[in-house]
């Protein structure tokens, strides 16, 4: 079955909000700034580290974003995987997926180094291309990462599925002509990925498996 899976990483295949949350409000806490509650980061990340510390940091601090920016990636690199665990089912998942010999790939906004090494200690040697936010292409809703996945599969978009948990996903997914499949367990819920027109939405993660079957089974 020459078939594949694009997933996002936090909010689908990991719950990594809390070790993101006690680092940026580490950086908040060293320059004498308003820390936030951890339910609050649900709506902070998704588009990248800039984009999380711009809104934990207000319009009235963005004059200190570069340098917090800085200070984040040193805080986060010691706990990245503190608290960072995948999401109930996720392992039988992917472990169902790759038996079944559907390829897969990670494609997230995270920092790259840091996504190779989540994914590699969660989940080793099964994925066949992880892609981070790098220089090398633009942050996700920009499908450019997703055709470097592809590539890296050897498959086409019409033969892959993509997988997230936010409205940046779904987007990505549309731009990159393929189709949709949003996670109600993640940061944003069920709502926004129905608005913003995922072709289905699950509660659980080995219903990505029924439907993948249903659509590609023999």
């Amino acid at each position: 079955m020459r078939k594949g899976c694009l997933f996002d990483l936090d909010g689908t295949l990991v719950n990594s909000l809390t070790d993101l949350a006690l680092s940026t409000n580490e950086v908040l806490r060293n320059h004498q700034l308003p820390q936030h509650d951890i339910s609050k980061y649900n709506h902070f990340v998704g588009n990248g580290i800039q984009k999380l510390m711009e809104r934990a940091l207000g319009q009235e601090h963005l004059d200190i974003l570069d340098e917090c920016l800085r200070e984040f990636q040193v805080v986060y690199a010691r706990r990245y995987l503190d608290h960072t665990q995948p999401y109930e089912g996720i392992m039988e998942l992917i472990e169902t997926l790759y038996d079944q010999g559907i390829k897969l790939s990670v494609v997230t906004n995270k920092p790259h180094d840091m996504a190779i090494q989540i994914v590699e200690h969660l989940f080793p040697n099964r994925f066949v291309s992880i892609l981070g936010q790098q220089d090398a292409y633009p942050i996700k809703p920009n499908p450019e990462s997703v055709h470097f996945a592809l590539m890296a599969m050897k498959l086409s978009r019409q033969d892959c599925y993509f997988i997230g948990d936010s409205d940046v996903d779904i987007e990505t997914g549309y731009r990159a002509n393929m189709k949709t499949i949003g996670v109600s367990w993640g940061f944003r819920g069920r709502l926004e990925l129905e608005e913003a027109g995922a072709d289905y939405v699950v509660d659980e993660a080995m219903e990505i498996w029924r439907i993948i079957n249903e659509n590609w089974g023999e």
